[in-house]
């Protein structure tokens, strides 16, 4: 597995250089009138951040793993099908159970059943994703949030 890290995070390093060149190529424009390559290159730069984290990472993993035998942990394909029906089911309902209880769901599911967390664990990570999400799009950016049953 870390030699698919070492090559994934490798791809999506140089992906995130070239898309944050493309994007600086646009207007960037400034903190209180961005341009149109302003949150292009914000999303490449944080993007290219995490992928050179997981690129390093697996450097380190590999130079240190010479003499250790080649034991690798096997993917699990349930997950990925686990999280493709999730977010199908959460665009599904996104607009009838509303924003936050629909995003508590998800972040429950994910942390519970996926990363197998415990149950306090998962719930309040949900929490706090919930209503930090809520915070920052539905109340400082003013972005219209599906309600669902919930009136805020």
């Amino acid at each position: 597995m870390d030699r698919l890290d070492l090559y994934s995070s490798a791809f999506w390093l140089l992906f995130s250089i070239y898309v944050a060149i493309e994007s600086y190529h646009l207007d960037l424009g400034n903190w209180h009138d961005p341009g149109p390559g302003y949150f292009p290159f914000g999303a490449a730069l944080l993007f290219g951040t995490m992928a050179l984290t997981v690129f390093i990472k697996s450097l380190k993993k590999a130079s240190g793993s010479k003499g250790v035998s080649g034991a690798r942990e096997k993917p699990r394909w349930q997950n990925v099908v686990l999280v493709l029906v999730a977010m199908i089911l959460y665009t599904l309902f996104l607009n009838t159970v509303g924003f936050v209880l629909c995003t508590f769901l998800i972040v429950v599911f994910f942390v519970r059943i996926v990363a197998l967390q415990r149950w306090t664990k998962s719930i309040m990570v949900a929490f706090s994703m919930a209503v930090g999400s809520y915070l920052l799009f539905g109340f400082f950016l003013k972005a219209p949030l599906p309600e669902g049953f919930f009136f805020f």
